[in-house]
């Protein structure tokens, strides 16, 4: 008789990495105080900032007050990634040494800038893979509580209309 694997082992496969425990989060309500936005980002950086600090990822939890530095950096880099864009779009092409056309150096500094974004939005959890690599997922809408409860009324319901 072949001995079963261990059920983890079985529901992720053999070469899956566990992630641990998961922490569901629930979703979170305008925080009361957090540190206001840069006043020279862009309007779209600054309500990215707002979002955040209105989801669950803001939550004593999660956030740490010394935390706030790199956080700022991602959002200094999304704002300079912005004004980059910017720039590239207006002009995408410049003349090099020889007379030719070339690339705009803008291009290089944003893919430059996209991958420092990418490094930290990965530590902060801000994409679903970087959460789940967190142990973070977030309960939306309603708990798995309160659709049980639902499924075991409908049951109850049905049984007596047998």
């Amino acid at each position: 008789m072949v001995a079963k694997k261990p059920v983890e082992r079985r529901q992720r496969g053999a070469r899956t990495k566990d992630v641990g425990k998961v922490v569901a989060l629930a979703p979170m309500q305008m925080a009361a105080q957090y540190p206001p936005p840069d006043d020279g980002w862009l309007p779209e950086v600054a309500e990215a900032w707002h979002e955040f600090f209105s989801s669950a990822l803001a939550g004593p939890k999660v956030f740490k007050s010394t935390d706030l530095p790199a956080l700022r950096r991602l959002f200094k880099y999304r704002d300079r990634l912005l004004h980059a864009t910017r720039e590239f779009e207006e002009q995408p092409t410049t003349t090099g040494s020889m007379g030719q056309e070339v690339l705009s150096p803008w291009a290089a500094e944003m893919h430059r800038i996209e991958a420092e974004i990418q490094k930290l939005e990965d530590k902060f959890g801000l994409t679903p893979l970087a959460r789940l690599r967190l142990g973070i997922s977030f309960e939306e809408g309603v708990g798995l509580a309160v659709r049980n409860q639902q499924l075991l009324e409908a049951f109850h319901t049905q049984t007596k209309q047998a």
